[in-house]
């Protein structure tokens, strides 16, 4: 994976490489990012339909996310094992110590970008997971009081002939998050 070069003498392609890596990372977490603001758009209007398509446009494109973390972090860990260095406790910085300066500029701008998006990935999910319990606990208490009034007063809501009728709560049950 790293070319063959003294011990300890990193090159600048490493270093390219390295920011080709952080790049291509950050724009898969970019893509997850807007599937979870449309997640979440998707909640607030209950449209189950998009919900259904959006999880698996986000099943699509998860391994591909992971597939290039996974890929950033071998690179990484093999060049910091070839230039002596353990990380943890070192840092990416150690690795980029003997860099030029506008290399070192450009792969600190990507992993820069990586870990905003990064984190605006992370509060984004969890707003959505506020969200969804949210809409859980609602149909929840929805359904309770359906079977509640229900229970209470099943003539009302069906004639003899199992057809609904427009009294009481019972009615169509309608598809929704």
């Amino acid at each position: 994976m790293i070319p063959e070069r003294p011990r300890n003498l990193p090159l600048e392609a490493d270093y390219r490489l390295l920011a080709s890596l952080l790049e291509v990372e950050t724009i898969n977490y970019k893509r997850l990012l807007r599937l979870a603001w449309r997640q979440n758009s998707y909640m607030k209007r209950q449209d189950v339909d998009r919900l259904e398509n959006n999880a698996r446009e986000w099943a699509r494109y998860l391994p591909a996310a992971n597939e290039s973390r996974i890929a950033r972090e071998k690179f990484v860990h093999a060049l910091a094992t070839h230039f002596g260095i353990t990380i943890p406790p070192g840092k990416l910085m150690d690795i980029l110590e003997t860099a030029e300066s506008g290399t070192r500029d450009n792969v600190l701008e990507k992993l820069n970008d990586l870990k905003a998006t990064a984190v605006r990935l992370s509060r984004q999910n969890d707003l959505n997971r506020e969200l969804a319990r949210f809409c859980l606990d609602l149909a929840e208490e929805e359904a309770r009081i359906f079977k509640d009034a229900v229970l209470k007063d099943p003539s009302g809501c069906y004639d003899g002939k199992a057809n609904n009728t427009n009294l009481g709560p019972g009615g169509v049950l309608v598809k929704q998050a």
